[in-house]
């Protein structure tokens, strides 16, 4: 039973990071960035 407990963790830990970093699972893609936000 405790291989499967973590099972879980370790694959809950994954989803929860993934989640976590980017709003979108194409970790690579960053959206342009609107002029109204610009530093310029």
């Amino acid at each position: 039973m405790k291989k499967v407990y973590g099972l879980v963790a370790a694959l809950s830990t994954l989803v929860a990071a993934m989640i976590a970093s980017s709003a979108c699972f194409l970790f690579f893609y960053q959206p342009e960035e609107p002029a109204s936000l610009r530093d310029e």
